[in-house]
């Protein structure tokens, strides 16, 4: 090799150094020679965080199998025209080898059984993102902007976050009594901690969360006898508009008036699928709106649209 195809060698290696990205996940680190054009998504945050950053995905869990609500409302009109690759908790392995992905994003808990097959038609980047707190998820915000070449945009919308939450703060009532917040369908209610995001983001609003960690689990189911134990002050429920929550059969129990929430008037309601299905950049915006609409931060009663 003579010295000018040498040097010509020598600058196209530099170059894919320079391209290179490396990641962290859940299984270690991830690198691609050049940012990702097609992603294929398996989680809603994950799906919510691309939209954020003005990516539109090749593929993503938008279907219903297995009992899936599909994507959250305020996510739908966003992603119309991309292809469902099955849904989140059955995820079609043939519709996403068709989506031709760079990358896929994968869940660490809800995906664990098929990441050898994932990992066999593009690399994966796996994430805890249904068992994760809000400054984790803002973690995998910025890993994927990375991994799209939107580093920067990513941590606008981290710096953008930051600065509404510490506005949405100077609402919030100072030595107020603790909350706990609750999934409730119309079988179960299952309690988020500190360690959950829900729980973890009204607390970064200056709310104190009542619940902590329980044997490692960070959100836990409870009948209404165990709702009682815990005494909660402020009761946040997160419910959906087209399902009537089990709290509506325990209103009719006297130990409903047991609750201390109950007699101070400060049970607010909140549509889950924002509060809880998209926890991206995009659902953080509604959720701190809400959260200061609905008087919570406040410890004041509950504003018309967020009363049971």
């Amino acid at each position: 090799m003579n010295l000018r195809s040498t040097l010509i060698a020598l600058a196209a290696a530099s170059v894919t150094v320079a391209a290179a990205i490396t990641v962290k996940h859940d299984l270690g680190t991830l690198t691609l020679n050049s940012p990702a054009k097609r992603v294929v998504a398996l989680e809603y945050s994950f799906l919510d965080t691309l939209i954020a950053l003005g990516v539109t995905p090749a593929g993503a869990a938008l279907g219903t199998q297995g009992g899936d609500r599909g994507a959250p409302p305020y996510l739908a009109p966003r992603v119309k025209g991309v292809p469902a690759t099955g849904s989140r908790g059955q995820p079609s392995l043939e519709a996403i080898a068709a989506a031709r992905p760079d990358v896929i994003l994968a869940d660490s808990l809800i995906h664990k059984d098929v990441l050898p097959q994932l990992g066999k038609l593009a690399p994966t980047a796996v994430y805890p993102s249904r068992r994760s707190t809000v400054d984790e998820l803002n973690a995998q915000t910025l890993a994927i902007g990375q991994l799209v070449g939107r580093e920067a945009a990513a941590r606008r919308l981290l710096a953008d976050q930051a600065a509404l939450n510490a506005k949405a703060r100077a609402f919030t009532k100072r030595g107020a009594p603790g909350f706990v917040a609750a999934v409730v369908t119309p079988r179960t209610v299952t309690v988020h901690t500190e360690g959950s995001f829900v729980g973890s983001y009204l607390e970064t609003l200056g709310r104190t969360n009542a619940l902590k960690v329980k044997d490692g689990q960070t959100q836990y189911e409870v009948s209404l006898e165990g709702l009682v134990a815990l005494q909660p002050h402020t009761l946040v429920l997160l419910t959906a508009p087209d399902e009537t929550p089990i709290t509506e059969t325990w209103h009719r129990n006297p130990l409903w008036q047991k609750l201390p929430a109950v007699a101070r008037g400060r049970v607010y309601v909140f549509d889950r699928d924002n509060w809880t299905r998209g926890r991206g950049p995009l659902a953080l915006k509604l959720m701190v709106r809400e959260a200061i609409e609905s008087r919570l931060l406040q410890d004041a009663a509950p504003a018309s649209g967020y009363r049971e």
